[in-house]
């Protein structure tokens, strides 16, 4: 008798079980970023006849922690593509002409900017910034808020095959200055004092500099030079094991850059599939 309760207990709990797991919703989706980016118009300049969906240099994951980062009023909306050195080359007339035009037809609506860098000889290390204005070729002096920052994937090839988890870099509370973005001559600078700016962009777009010190965002290494703790953290890497043919000439770390792009955000809003 007692088998036989025992038998039925078992039935009953694997029928309602059954029962339970044809009741749970399917599996939500995984996010595609491409649904958040708005399409590359034809231009007949670059011989390209018919509208395209552009690429991004970051995975789905790293686009939404972004998401997270930026101001509310700006979250869930679409990014066009202003730059890319992919279509354009490395051209900074072609940057700046792109920025002039977005600025144009925005007809005074708050355009804020979103630079990526794919840097390093084999193009593993991930640099970029979040800008609340377009860079203009007038900025020569420090324009932007509080509301800019910085990202990067620290430098490892493991994490970049893998898309690894981005590293947010905001101003502090009380930060020294107020350095958040300089356009002159054609370089992107990013922060500023201390040893330079933690994020510089040469004019010919192929090298990039990141200073071991700046206190606009308040760091102590270069973005370069950071690396991955397994515990979570980053730590600074030694000068003699540089990763990815990073220089130390002159002082501060410098690279090659093997790609570039400059998003912006529109007014429309994307639906996640």
């Amino acid at each position: 008798m007692g088998n036989a309760y025992t038998r039925l207990l078992s039935f009953s709990h694997s029928t309602d079980a059954g029962a339970a797991e044809g009741l749970q919703e399917p599996p939500t989706p995984q996010f595609d970023v491409s649904a958040a980016l708005e399409e590359v118009p034809p231009d007949v300049y670059l011989k390209r006849d018919t509208a395209m969906t552009p690429g991004i240099l970051i995975t789905s994951k790293q686009f939404l922690t972004l998401q997270r980062h930026i101001p509310t009023r700006f979250q869930s909306r679409c990014w066009r593509l202003l730059f890319c050195s992919g279509l354009h080359g490395f051209s900074r007339f072609a940057l700046q002409n792109s920025c002039a035009e977005e600025l144009k037809s925005a007809r005074g609506k708050e355009r804020p900017a979103i630079l990526i860098i794919s840097a390093g000889s084999d193009g593993s290390i991930l640099l970029g910034a979040y800008i609340s204005c377009i860079p203009q070729a007038s900025n020569k002096r420090y324009v932007g808020t509080e509301e800019s920052f910085l990202f990067c994937v620290p430098a490892s090839s493991a994490l970049a095959s893998s898309g690894g988890a981005l590293r947010i870099f905001k101003p502090p509370e009380n930060a020294a200055n107020h350095y958040f973005m300089r356009c002159d001559n054609g370089t992107i600078a990013v922060g500023g004092g201390g040893k330079g700016p933690a994020i510089f962009l040469h004019e010919d777009l192929t090298s990039v500099c990141c200073s071991t010190f700046c206190p606009t965002f308040d760091l102590k290494e270069s973005l370069l030079l950071l690396s991955e703790n397994p515990n979570g953290g980053c730590y600074a890497t030694a000068g003699a094991d540089c990763p990815h043919k990073v220089s130390l000439e002159g002082g501060e770390p410098q690279t090659s850059v093997r790609a570039i792009q400059l998003w912006t955000i529109g007014d429309d809003y994307y639906l996640a599939s």
